[in-house]
This record gives structure tokens, sequence and C-alpha cells, in this order.
């Protein structure tokens, strides 16, 4: 599996927590990672350390390269990774490469797109990437964990079902499995509203409320977040399977 893996050429945009734990795995997988970062202090000291400051116990590959050129990143890569805070995913989101897997979380606020819209529609601004396939990565992932390498199980989603194939692909290790799903805007809101109902089951434990309101708060949470979802033209399915009350769960406990 490394030898047909060594060719590929991943862009990580981003080295938070969850970047830099998706660049080790790749780069552990064989693949030929890059990382970019606005902060070349932080690269220097990840390149010197092979270490992250918010990942304890995490060694870096010592072939992973760092870059604080965006332009560098983007150059010939046949994977992108977006790892930036979503409140940035748009000023980022004109690189391209033939794959472009997104793991921000978020909705954009004044226009209600999810990341991987808002990536596709810079894009598309210009007509010239009409060739790249933007796929939704979410799922209860926990940096820290995937950074020990613990057994993780996250969800590909996108309406091209090759594209999400082949992120699967990429990204799939022993302890790390990727499944697929046409619905991208429900994986994606999943990942982004489960946030609201995490901000109430905390509410509920400052108030020591007990498991049955928490319990209760994941589940009917859930029922609301699918009922989003089919009136936003997802489907109800989804909701029910990592992305959704997987994601649910792993952030309200």
């Amino acid at each position: 599996r490394t030898n047909t893996m060594s060719k590929t050429k991943i862009g990580v945009l981003g080295a938070g927590t969850w970047g830099t734990a998706l660049a080790r795995m790749l780069a552990g997988n064989g693949c030929d990672v890059t990382m970019w970062s606005a902060l070349p202090d932080e690269l220097k000291a990840m390149s010197v350390t092979h270490a992250h400051p918010n990942l304890p116990g995490m060694c870096l590959p010592a072939d992973m390269h760092y870059t604080a050129d965006i332009e560098e990143i983007c150059g010939d890569r046949d994977v992108l990774l977006f790892a930036v805070p979503s409140v940035f995913v748009r000023s980022t989101a004109r690189k391209a490469a033939p794959h472009i897997p997104d793991v921000a979380k978020g909705v954009e606020e004044k226009t209600l797109l999810t990341t991987s819209e808002i990536i596709e529609q810079e894009l598309a601004a210009d007509g010239k990437h009409t060739h790249c396939n933007v796929v939704a990565l979410s799922g209860p992932t926990h940096a820290e964990e995937v950074a020990r390498d613990m057994p993780t199980l996250i969800v590909a989603g996108s309406p091209d079902e090759a594209a999400a194939r082949k992120v699967q692909q990429i990204f799939t290790t022993p302890t790390f499995r990727v499944y697929t799903n046409t619905d991208r805007r429900g994986v994606e809101l999943g990942g982004a509203v489960k946030n609201v109902i995490a901000l109430a089951v905390g509410i509920a434990m400052g108030l020591d409320y007990g498991d049955n309101a928490k319990a209760a708060l994941i589940t009917r949470g859930n029922a609301e977040l699918a009922r989003l979802g089919v009136a936003m033209g997802c489907k109800a399915e989804t909701f029910a399977g990592l992305s959704g009350m997987g994601d649910l769960i792993v952030t309200c406990t």
C-alpha cells in the first residue's frame, strides 16, 4: 500500500492540531506531504522539534516539508487539504488541485454556504478550475486521538462518488477508516450544527442536570438537525451516521 501511494503529493493548508494530525498520518502512509501556515515561526518550530505544542507525545516524520509560501504549497499537488479555520476558507479557496479534501467545519453567516460550497464558489470565479473535486471529510475525529493512531472512522462526502473514493483511498490507514457518502451538504451540516447542540449539553452539565438531560439533548438535538438537513435538501439517513450522530456524540461527551 505504501509503495502505491509514494508519489502522491499533498499540500496541507493549516498547521493547527487537525491539519497537523492528518499531515502526520498521510506522511506515514507514504505520501509526500508539505504543510503551510501563515505563521512562519510556527512552521520553523515544527520543522526543528518535529512536534506540535498542542499534540503532546506526537512525533512528526522527518521527511515532511514546511512552507509559508501560499503559491508554493499549491504548486504541482495531487491533493490540497483545507484545514484552515472556517472563517479563513474563503480567503484561501482559490488555490487548486485535482482533489481538494476539506476538513473545516462551519456555515458562512451571510450566505449560509458550507465550507466546501465556499471553496467551489471561489474556484469557479475565474472559470479555470472546473477539474477540481471538493470532498468534505467529517466525523467523530478528535485530532489528539488521530495523532496517536487510535481507531477512528470518518466520512468522505461528495456528489461525485469517484472523487469520494479517491480521497478514501488516499486517507485510509490501518487505524483510520474512511466511508463515502454522496450527500456532501448533509455530511457538512452534521459537523457544523452539532456544535450548537454541544453548547446546550455543556450548559446542562454545568447546571448538574445529569445524564438523563444529556441523553435527551443529544437525541432530540439530532432529530432537529436531521429535520433541518432534509429541509436543505439532504438525506435524513446521513444524520444517523458518523458525520451526524457520531460527531454529535463525540463533541457532547
